[in-house]
């Protein structure tokens, strides 16, 4: 269950859902997770609030899309490359140049994720228990 953290400048405001669904399709591709395994943040910042190199590593940047990854440690360094290459592809099918595009990604165990499931939300007395059977 990867959590998504995703840092544009304001002007990107308007392409939030696009860029969504292309990190979305990319993690998706890449990392062989359900669909419906979608969690993401987006931070907006003015201009300059996002400092960052235009030029390293061998980039012509114009801007910064900085996408965090916090996974749990599933996945081999090889998968967490093509993870990144396969979200750089999804963001350039939407227009995102690949140079703005900087992807870190983060483990933490498996204890330090909590989501709870709809039998606890029956047994904290909200909503109905799921029907048997479906």
């Amino acid at each position: 269950m990867p959590l998504v953290t995703i840092d544009v400048h304001e002007d990107l405001a308007d392409r939030r859902a696009a860029l969504s669904a292309a990190i979305h399709r990319g993690l998706v591709r890449s990392l062989q997770m359900p669909t419906e395994d979608l969690f993401q943040v987006f931070r907006l910042h003015p201009r300059g609030d996002l400092v960052y190199s235009r030029t390293y590593p061998d980039a012509e940047r114009t801007d910064l899309v900085l996408v965090q990854v916090l996974l749990a440690p599933l996945y081999d360094a090889a998968q967490k490359q093509a993870m990144g290459r396969a979200v750089v592809e999804e963001l350039a099918a939407v227009g995102v140049k690949p140079d703005d595009v900087l992807i870190a990604c983060t483990e933490n165990g498996d204890g330090d994720w909590y989501a709870p499931t709809r039998a606890d939300a029956v047994a904290a007395g909200f909503g109905a228990a799921p029907a048997v059977g479906r």
